[in-house]
């Protein structure tokens, strides 16, 4: 085993050994560091109470900690502590091991941890300098890290960084932070998503300086004097006279100079500004009441891609600028932002003159790991700021913003309270593996306005830790009350009133900063870890691209395409030379090979990770229904993932996680990747699709990504076989429901309406049957004799056909022998068995997810309607799933009179809206009663018996109703919504999917799961 995980052959030796020093290791091969440093800094919390006042003496004293309270104490809380721990290391996710690939996690690194727990000690609270003198400097001096990182390096007038950073607990509240600082003034202070609300405050400052310009205010006397530069002239203008359009399109720097302006050109102080403007500023007011002053008829908008995180709508909403108002640009079948879209979406505002707050670049996005085109966007900005159209660009970096480290050369740190310190020189891992265009985005950064970046992600700093960053640090007054100038000292600045949050602690600025000191923010250092990551990344997915071939009853796609889609043959060619060329070979021999390299760079996503999904082929027919391809990857995700406690972490193969790509989202994207997969897409469904995220720098050696490979390839192939066996055609035992049927008579007409399976293909089928139905007089029921059965007229009659395949049943003339029990037993008790011809087809449509409608019914529940004998019958129709099967007898009173003996073609409409009652269960289903009487409408049905959907209500939608009236509900009511809306036919334990929802598109846990991990950590309480 020692050699097994050896990792001999990495691409350089040199940088692994320096890799492996700054974590704890997969296997704790470094836990007598950790363990040495974290005893130090217990003694040193030790010493630095004992030296602070000394004199004071023992508080708790040897007669205290003698005493039997104190012991009994002291038992429980160690007793309290080993239960408490064993189980947080006996069930928490192995986020540390090179087997995990799920989320967005791996394990901090040891500057991290160390940097965390010896602050966490002293309990700093970085919202005051006076409460975190240390920790307060040194996350000044993270922020300064992280800009430069990112590319930000302007100085101001006196050679002081003009760029600043901070740490928010996360990349939501600093995307927060943003959109308020863009929003309105120059000053402002709390709410989340940081670089939001500084967009929204920065766009409504000039109007909030106008409203104290006009006459009698308390800036009159400069309006007649104080001049801007516009962005489409040449010729500055008094601000006291630009239209509403130029004052909220005056270019950010413009903006962030005017209160420096006030203060040279007119001895307005600072102190004064902030007093007079207060009352103006959109802070104070509130936005409504600015906009509704100002008569502006369109709110500024936001523009971001369609893979944003959610919290960018958030944001919107608690900023006050509404969700509506941040507007998706579609993404194009790479994943990226749409710059054609993107640009037209700009052309419209210019020729409407609607407002921009700004546009939000996704650099790494979560579910993909796409870098949207950067550079195109910055070059817009300026195209469009010269037309008169001024906004700000936000990089939400929050997953990728680190990555930058990969190209930026090493530095010389300088420590606050030592000596210079310098980097060690090592070798390190190339950074081919980041295409050119990836790189040219982190170049392009250097031109945003504000970024996001979060050190808990791919900082591996513990959580939370977020930051963002200001390309001209005056837009962090634009969250404060304060005008922007830089007049305060270097030291003693208080930077808690800075953010979106209160109180925030110091613990991680000294984890991050402790991370950057020792690992350092380049390529010889923190890029070179990541660049060791998007190796193992690029070489996972090799496997994912060449893991299937056309043989194969197994399909495995990644997102990212070979470069020889779509012709077949060259990709068949292209798989095998991945197979020959780089699966299996060393890392040594891969970047020997010129040829392999090329074609590694160019597989996989734009950073380190691979989305991916998988699909079947029945006798070497490709599945086409989207539905069934997503329960394949859903049921792999739970064998692949923490769901049930039964389950330890520890019996997990290998981790994953998954993600659902919304056509509303994905659009063009997601198409293309279902028809990559062989799947239909003229329905439009979503996609749910696997994910791998690379964080570990130990998966590329010892070629240990094969293990994985293989692991997976294994679980494929396990959960394809219950698939496939799902989706085969083959004889099989099939239920019916008896409608109009007297059982004791010999013979007689009857409708037989099939028991439907959403998610079988062998029932996968509405159908509703007229039928002749004669005994078989060879059978006697032993109990009773054929006829001595107790039965009301209510009762619910079944009949079961016993190994046949449906489509053999339903036809014309088809004749079948069949048992009809009574539906009121468990089981269901025989009563007779009989002979059974079929009439007439009345329905026969198929429920395949490509068939069924998009949405519910808004406005009515729809039946089919048919009678026999002048009785009335009714069946639910099956538009959308999950569904609920409703079958009764019924009592029409409607004002035109219908024969249904003579038409079967009739649809009836109950109204209340369907929709209300979805997903159905026993609550939201119980209007359909014996007894209840309800309004109706009848419709002619123009569809023929074997339509498909969707659509197969329209006349209901769209028609004219033939009789209008109500409808009474006799008997023989029956209402399935578990057996229809079956998912799993395994009975496997780790194979439970919720039957009330829509689950193959969702990550969400069973409910009984849920349960079971409840009651678990309830067991550390047993007195509850």
């Amino acid at each position: 085993m020692a050699e097994d995980r050896a990792y001999t052959d990495c691409i350089n030796g040199n940088l692994h050994e320096a890799v492996s020093a700054w974590f704890l290791g997969p296997q704790g091969e470094n836990a007598d560091i950790l363990k040495e440093q974290l005893g130090k800094v217990l003694q040193l919390q030790k010493d630095s109470r004992l030296a602070y006042y000394p004199t004071d003496g023992a508080f708790i004293t040897e007669d205290i900690r003698s005493s039997k309270t104190f012991q009994a104490e002291t038992k429980d809380l160690i007793d309290q502590f080993t239960l408490l721990t064993e189980l947080l290391f006996e069930y928490s996710v192995p986020f540390f091991s090179q087997r995990y690939a799920g989320h967005m996690s791996f394990e901090m690194g040891m500057p991290g941890i160390l940097g965390w727990i010896a602050t966490l000690f002293n309990n700093p609270n970085n919202v005051a300098f006076e409460a975190s003198p240390i920790t307060t400097l040194l996350e000044l001096e993270v922020g300064k890290d992280m800009c430069e990182m990112l590319g930000y390096t302007d100085l101001d007038k006196d050679g002081k960084p003009l760029y600043w950073g901070h740490i928010a607990c996360d990349g939501t509240v600093a995307n927060l932070e943003s959109i308020w600082v863009g929003e309105d003034n120059v000053g402002s202070s709390i709410v989340p998503n940081s670089s939001s609300v500084a967009a929204r405050n920065l766009k409504y400052y000039p109007l909030s300086l106008r409203d104290a310009m006009k006459p009698g205010k308390e800036l009159d006397y400069i309006s007649a004097t104080f001049e801007v530069p516009l962005p489409a002239s040449a010729k500055p203008k008094l601000l006291a006279d630009l239209s509403l359009w130029e004052l909220l399109n005056l270019p950010p720097k413009t903006i962030l100079d005017i209160p420096l302006r006030l203060e040279t050109e007119y001895g307005i102080t600072p102190a004064y500004l902030d007093g007079v403007l207060y009352n103006y500023i959109v802070q104070t007011r509130g936005k409504q009441a600015v906009e509704v002053e100002w008569g502006m008829k369109t709110s500024p908008r936001y523009y971001i891609s369609g893979t944003k995180h959610y919290s960018w709508p958030k944001g919107a909403a608690v900023a006050g600028l509404g969700s509506k108002n941040m507007i998706d640009v579609p993404i194009d079948v790479d994943a990226h932002i749409d710059t054609k879209k993107l640009r037209k979406h700009l052309d419209d505002c210019l020729r409407d003159e609607i407002p921009v707050f700004a546009v939000v670049a996704i650099i790494g996005s979560t579910e993909e790991g796409a870098v949207d085109p950067l550079d195109e966007i910055l070059d817009m900005r300026d195209e469009f700021e010269a037309k008169g159209l001024c906004f700000l660009v936000h990089a939400d970096a929050a997953w990728g913003g680190y990555f930058a480290s990969m190209i930026r050369k090493k530095p010389v740190y300088t420590i606050p309270t030592g000596p210079e310190k310098g980097e060690p020189k090592r070798d390190f891992v190339p950074t081919t593996t980041l295409r050119k265009s990836t790189v040219d985005q982190f170049r392009a950064l250097a031109r945003t306005d504000t970024i996001t970046i979060d050190p808990h992600k791919a900082g591996y700093i513990p959580y939370p830790a977020g930051g963002l960053c200001y390309r001209d640090g005056r837009m962090r007054y634009l969250v404060t009350w304060s005008a922007p100038y830089l007049q305060q000292s270097d030291t003693g600045e208080s930077i808690g009133v800075y953010g979106i949050e209160g109180s925030k602690p110091g613990a991680p600025a000294v984890a991050t900063y402790l991370h950057h000191q020792v690992v350092g923010l380049h390529e010889e250092g923190h890029g070179a870890l990541l660049g060791e990551v998007s190796w193992s990344c690029r070489r996972i997915s090799a496997h994912w691209a060449a893991m299937s071939v056309e043989s194969d009853p197994f399909i495995v796609v990644p997102l990212n395409p070979l470069r020889s889609e779509p012709d077949k043959a060259a990709m068949a060619s292209e798989k095998e030379f991945i197979r020959t060329h780089i699966l299996g070979k060393t890392n040594e021999a891969l970047v020997k090979d010129d040829k392999a390299m090329e074609e590694l760079t160019a597989l996989g996503s734009d950073l380190n990770i691979n989305a991916f999904a998988c699909n079947f082929r029945i006798n070497g027919v490709v599945n086409t229904d989207v539905e069934e391809a997503n329960y394949l990857n859903n049921a792999i995700f739970k064998r692949l993932s923490i769901t049930s406690p039964g389950i330890k972490p520890q019996t997990i193969p290998m981790f994953l996680s998954a993600t659902t790509f919304k056509i509303a989202d994905y659009g063009v994207c997601v198409e293309r990747f279902k028809d990559r997969l062989g799947l239909e897409t003229e329905s439009h469904q979503d996609l749910f699709c696997l994910r791998n995220v690379v964080m570990s720098p130990f998966q590329t050696a010892g070629n240990f990504v094969q293990k994985l490979a293989d692991v997976f390839q294994g679980v494929l192939e396990e959960e394809m076989q219950h698939v496939i066996a799902r989706n085969t055609i083959s004889p099989r035992s099939h239920s019916f429901l008896i409608q109009g049927y007297d059982t004791r008579v010999a013979s007689g007409q009857a409708f037989l309406v099939y028991e439907p399976y959403f998610h079988n293909a062998n029932g996968r089928f509405q159908v509703v049957l007229n039928v002749d139905i004669t005994n078989d007089f060879g059978f006697e029921d032993t109990d009773h004799g054929p006829h001595h059965h107790t039965r009301t007229p209510g009762d619910v009659l079944s009949l079961t056909v016993d190994q046949a395949n449906l489509s053999d049943i339903c036809v014309q003339g088809a004749s079948f022998a069949a048992t009809i029990r009574l539906r009121k037993h468990s089981i269901g008790k025989i009563i007779k068995r009989v002979n059974v011809s079929v009439i007439d087809v009345v329905k026969n449509c198929p429920l395949d997810s490509r068939w069924r409608d998009k949405k519910y019914p808004t406005s009515f529940v729809p039946f089919y309607l048919y009678g026999v004998q002048g009785r009335t019958f009714i069946d639910h129709v099956l538009v959308q799933a999950p569904n609920a099967q409703m079958s009764a007898e019924v009592k029409l009173d409607i004002d035109v009179p219908i024969e249904l003996e003579q038409t079967h073609n009739l649809l009836l409409s109950v109204a209340r809206p369907e929709i209300a009652m979805q997903p159905a269960d026993a609550a939201s289903t119980k209007w359909f009663a014996e007894g209840a009487t309800l309004k109706v409408a009848v419709y002619n049905d123009s569809k023929p018996a074997n339509a498909r959907g969707p659509g197969l209500v329209s006349d209901i939608e769209h028609g004219i109703p033939i009789a209008t009236g109500t409808m009474t509900v006799l008997g023989s009511v029956f209402v399935d919504f578990a057996r229809i809306n079956t998912q799993d036919f395994t009975k496997l334990a780790d194979h439970r999917f919720d039957q009330t929802v829509m689950a193959y598109t969702s990550r969400k846990m069973h409910p009984d799961h849920k349960d079971e991990w409840r009651n678990l950590v309830q067991s550390l309480r047993p007195w509850n």
